[in-house]
This record gives C-alpha cells, sequence and structure tokens, in this order.
C-alpha cells in the first residue's frame, strides 16, 4: 500500500502540475514574442486552475498588450475577486482603466496599488499624468515631486515635474529644485537636452538656454542641444546668437525639416533673402504641413506669365494671407489673370485685393495653367529686400461698406465738445488666445492707460473674441468706443481702418490689414519678433505706413508703451 501510495499522485495534484507547468510555458512564449502561443498556454492553465489569480492577472496583461481591454479588465476582476487584490494587480487594472480614459476608476486603483506598496514610482506617476489630464496642476505637482523623490535618476520625471511646478506657478519651488537637476544631469548631453526643452516649454527661456549651453560643452556636435539653444535666444530676443545656434542645428541635422526651416526664418530676419526664401522650401517638408493641398496643374517655377492662368494658394494665418496676397498685383502686372484661393474669413477682403481676377474659398473649379503657395512666391521671383514692397494700398474696401464705416465714425467722432479732437485712432490689444505665446503678445487695456489719457484723440476698438468682453476694457474715465460687437467679417475691419488716421495694434492681422491698405499703423512687437519684422528697425519694408515698437525685454512693456505714448503725444501735436 505504502508503496503504491508513494508512486501515485491524486488528479487534483496532477491538474496543479499541468497548470504550473502551462504558466510557465506561457511565461516563456511571451518573453520569446508568441503572443497568441503565450495566450493559448494560459488559457490552458486556467482551466486545469481557475483558482489560481495569478493566472488570471497575467492573462489579463496579455489581452491588455493585445489592445482587448474589456477582456483584459474581466481578467483583472476575475483575479481581484479570488486574491482580494495586491499592488501590481491594482497598478494593472489601473493602467487598463486609464487608458479607457476612465480616469475616476483608474485613480481609485491606483491610490490602491499605492496602500500595498507605497513606493510604487509606476503608481505615483500615472497619478500625476491623471491630475494633469484633468487639470489638476498642484495635485500633479506634489505627485511628480513624490516620484522624483522615489526615483532622482528619471529625466523623464525631472521634465514632467518641470512642466507641473510651471504650470502650477509655484516658481520659486523651480527655483530651489533646479540645481539639483542640472547637477543631476551634469555630464550627460542627453539628459541636458531633455531638461533644457522642458525648461523651453515651461517658458523658463534664461534657464533652458543655461542648460543647453551647458549641454553643447559636454557635447558640442548635439544638434538638438543648439536647437533648444536658437528657441531660448529668438524668445529673448538676442537673434544674433539665435542664429549662430540655428545654423548649427542645421548643419548638424542636414536632413531635418524644422531645424533647415528654422535657420530660413533666422535668415529672413537678418534681411538674407537670397539665401532665405531658397532655405524657406523645407516649410513644405515639416510633418504638420504633408496634407498641403497640392492642385492638379503645373506648379510655377518661374515660367512667363503673359496670359497665364493663375491660382494663388494661401497657406499659414490669415496675417501672412493678407501680406502675400500683394503677390497677385505682381503677377497681373506680368500679364497672368489671377486667382487666389483663401481661408474663408478673407473670402470678401481677397476679392477687392489689386489684381485678383477672382477669389475661393473652397476649391477652384480651375483650369490653370500655373499654381503656386503665397510663400514661395518669393524664390521662384528672386524677390530681394530693394523690390518690398512690391505693392502699395493694394487692398480696399468695397465702396457701400467704407462709406457706411466712415460715416459711422465721423458720427461718433463729433459731439465731443469738451475736448477739441484731432485724430481718430483705433486699437488692438490682444491677439489668439489660443496662441501658446499670447501671453507675451498681447497686453491688458489696464496698462494702456496712460496712452489712452492723451488729450484730442477718440478712440475706438477694434478687438474681437473674448477680450473685447474684458470687465478692464473700458478703464475708467478713458472714452473707448468699443466696435468689436459690430464687426462681423475683415470686410468691416477694413472699412473701419480707412476710416481713422491710425491704428495702434499688438502683432496681429490688424496690423497686416491696415498697413496692406495704406492706413498709418504702429505695432507693437515681443522680443521674439517674426522674421518678416526683421531687426533692430523701427519702419518695415513691406508696409510704408507701418512703424515698430520693439520691446527690449521679455514680457515687459511700460517702456514700450511709453514711447508709443510720446510718439502719440507728437502725432496728435503735428
Amino acid at each position: 500500500m505504502s508503496g503504491s501510495a508513494s508512486a501515485g499522485s491524486s488528479p487534483s495534484q496532477k491538474l496543479s502540475d499541468d497548470a504550473d507547468a502551462l504558466h510557465q510555458l506561457g511565461l516563456a512564449s511571451f518573453r520569446d514574442g508568441a503572443l497568441e502561443l503565450a495566450c493559448e498556454q494560459l488559457d490552458r492553465a486556467l482551466n486545469a486552475a481557475p483558482e489560481r489569480a495569478d493566472i488570471w492577472e497575467h492573462r489579463g496583461l496579455l489581452a491588455a498588450l493585445r489592445g482587448d481591454r474589456i477582456a483584459a479588465e474581466a481578467f483583472y476582476y476575475r483575479a481581484l475577486g479570488i486574491s482580494g487584490g495586491s499592488a501590481s494587480l491594482h497598478r494593472n487594472l489601473a493602467d487598463c482603466l486609464k487608458v479607457s480614459a476612465r480616469l475616476g476608476e483608474a485613480r481609485r486603483h491606483y491610490l490602491t496599488a499605492l496602500s500595498f506598496e507605497p513606493t510604487l514610482h509606476h503608481a505615483v506617476c500615472a497619478l500625476a499624468e491623471i491630475c494633469t489630464q484633468r487639470g489638476q496642476h498642484a495635485e500633479a505637482a506634489d505627485l511628480w515631486l513624490r516620484a522624483w523623490a522615489l526615483d532622482a535618476s528619471n529625466v523623464a520625471d525631472a521634465s514632467a515635474l518641470i512642466a507641473a511646478l510651471s504650470k502650477a506657478q509655484r516658481d520659486p519651488e523651480l527655483d530651489t529644485l533646479l540645481p539639483a537637476l542640472r547637477a543631476r544631469c551634469s555630464a550627460d548631453a542627453t539628459a541636458l537636452r531633455q531638461l533644457a526643452f522642458a525648461l523651453n516649454s515651461a517658458q523658463r527661456f534664461a534657464d533652458a538656454l543655461s542648460v543647453a549651453r551647458q549641454g553643447i560643452g559636454v557635447d558640442p556636435h548635439d544638434g538638438w542641444l543648439h536647437h533648444n539653444a536658437s528657441f531660448a535666444l529668438n524668445m529673448l530676443g538676442d537673434f544674433e546668437q539665435m542664429h549662430r545656434h540655428s545654423a548649427e542645428a542645421a548643419r548638424l541635422m542636414p536632413g531635418n525639416a524644422l531645424m533647415q526651416f528654422n535657420l530660413a526664418a533666422a535668415q529672413l530676419r537678418a534681411g538674407d533673402f537670397e539665401q532665405g526664401w531658397k532655405q524657406y522650401r523645407w516649410h513644405d517638408e515639416l510633418p504638420e504641413n504633408h496634407s498641403l493641398v497640392r492642385p492638379a496643374y503645373p506648379q510655377w517655377r518661374g515660367e512667363r506669365l503673359l496670359g497665364r492662368r493663375f491660382l494663388l494658394v494661401g497657406e499659414q494665418g490669415l496675417g501672412d494671407q493678407i501680406q502675400f496676397l500683394r503677390m497677385a498685383d505682381w503677377l497681373h502686372r506680368r500679364g497672368a489673370q489671377v486667382d487666389v484661393w483663401v481661408d474663408e474669413p478673407l473670402g470678401e477682403v481677397a476679392r477687392h485685393a489689386a489684381g485678383v481676377h477672382a477669389a475661393w474659398t473652397t476649391a477652384p473649379p480651375g483650369p490653370y495653367d500655373y499654381w503656386c503657395r503665397m510663400l514661395q512666391m518669393p524664390a521662384r521671383m528672386d524677390l530681394e529686400l530693394c523690390m518690398l514692397p512690391l505693392a502699395t494700398a493694394y487692398l480696399q474696401a468695397e465702396p457701400a461698406k467704407l462709406q457706411f464705416w466712415r460715416n459711422r465714425v465721423q458720427g461718433l467722432s463729433t459731439g465731443q465738445a469738451h475736448r477739441p479732437l484731432r485724430k481718430r485712432v483705433g486699437i488692438v490689444w490682444a491677439g489668439n488666445p489660443g496662441y501658446e505665446l499670447d501671453r507675451y503678445r498681447s497686453i491688458p487695456l489696464r496698462q494702456w492707460r496712460a496712452l489712452l489719457e492723451q488729450p484730442g484723440v477718440r478712440w475706438f476698438s477694434l478687438q474681437k473674441g473674448a477680450m473685447q468682453h474684458d470687465p478692464a476694457a473700458g478703464p475708467e474715465g478713458i472714452e473707448i468706443h468699443m466696435f468689436g460687437p459690430e464687426i462681423q467679417s475683415f470686410t468691416d475691419t477694413l472699412a473701419i481702418v480707412q476710416s481713422l488716421d491710425l491704428v495702434i495694434t499688438v502683432d496681429t492681422a490688424v496690423a497686416h490689414l491696415a498697413g496692406a491698405c495704406g492706413t498709418p499703423v504702429w505695432v507693437l512687437v515681443p522680443t521674439f519678433t517674426d522674421w518678416r519684422w526683421m531687426v533692430a528697425r523701427d519702419d518695415s519694408p513691406w508696409y510704408p505706413s507701418m512703424r515698430l515698437f520693439r520691446q527690449r525685454e521679455l514680457n515687459q512693456w511700460d517702456a514700450v508703451l511709453d514711447d508709443v505714448a510720446q510718439a502719440l503725444q507728437e502725432y496728435v501735436g503735428e
């Protein structure tokens, strides 16, 4: 009996042995990349031992890897029902729920995982990411600080921590932490590159520049470090050094479209049109531009234009399209019949532009002999700086609309006998808040008070968007007529601009509109001026009626506004 008993085994023991073997085989198949076979082996293991929570959990992991989140969740819950939970099980279930955007449920399971294992770094980072997605920046910052304390070697965590502290407006903590972050990365050029990028993204440009230069000292051949230095220098307004780092980044990464395009912008800003417009071809190679329209006609490459039908295609922002509508007049004067294809808000304005035969806001029917994108035109026509402005006052409002708005402005300008009126001035103080750097371009109207108190001026607001409803839009004691709610289109704005003596604006499409119709316009530009405003000049070769007022220090507008106020006093007194 005893011999028989020792040689044999019970059916339940055999099933358990089979389950262990199949489980191990499944894990081995997974490690070998045979996911389907691994699933089959774990399914057989579960048939043999359905009470095994660890096998259910691993089966859930395989389902999640295959993208079957519903099945994965079911496997995890089955494991929970058997075992009562563990740190890894709650973490894995939370990962599945997080990918499914069920953030509240995911958060609960991450917290439970941490109750089992308080140092579980993955769960802390995941909770921080959930808080970020929910806009809970203070909580996210606390969690990233906790993650950094658990693993100070993780540069990705450091980058996320910088972003979180910045969004939570906890700059003093970031100031304190930054030396430790830099020391941790001091000999690692790749880590310094990531740190510089994070600081640029957090709009800590001086810090980003310092870190990028530290990285260049470690590896001067890292093009991305030169790119980060160039970006920071651009924001800070040091265009000479920015150009140098842009050129080096382009040299080190000759096939990178972003680096090559940035060099084009630097060359154009410096007035090097010969090289800049050739280099500008990289714009089409940027990943976000791969879907740009390419009409099914021959692309113009400088051929004769007499008697040809030509389609001029708008691109980029509304300001860019207004600026380069001037090309229609240049083409027309060389004998082409020019149609333009622009964004819908500019359709009516473009129909009245000099040299335009027809304007379209959807794909034109054609046919055309040639087409060209607006900002490809300069390279094809060998545009030089001395050729500007090409066309002056090339936009004019439709006569009936112009008369309407002139009457409107005139009516509002009379009856102000308590103060002698000399000038009618339009104002725009804010751009599109959706632009990530808008806070450096827009100026709260309360800061304009000294300017707005200038005697002899009747003010007209051309501000559109959310800022036209800003409660601070009308400083006490300052009379500004708010045209914003009455402006229905760019044709209205154009007619109003032509009815004024002067427009004062931050860098928006209104600046281009005023310059394009020849109305005197003063533009307040931040340190990181766009390439078209060039460097160290107070005029624009593109628009003879434009005057530029340049910021000396990023986000510091008081000195600029003082300059504008002085200029306005002189202008009114003329």
